[in-house]
């Protein structure tokens, strides 16, 4: 969909869970890219997974689902 370098990435999630009745009451998720492109490319990445993600989609539409993308620290 779109021509994005990167050198690698990664994702951290960290989820919430309700025992009663059981289910994930929400996902916290932050995807960490190393690359050289612009913050307005990495933002755009971000929409998109938002917007054509299907995992992410499919979650979300589960649960409450929060990410980020960010650079390495």
């Amino acid at each position: 969909m779109a021509d994005f370098d990167f050198k690698g990435a990664r994702v951290a999630i960290h989820g919430i869970r309700k025992d009663s009745p059981p289910k994930m009451v929400s996902i916290d998720c932050v995807l960490t890219v190393d690359t050289q492109e612009t913050d307005q490319c990495l933002e755009l990445l971000h929409r998109r997974i938002r917007k054509y993600g299907t995992i992410s989609n499919t979650v979300a539409a589960a649960t409450a689902l929060n990410g980020i993308v960010r650079r390495p620290a």
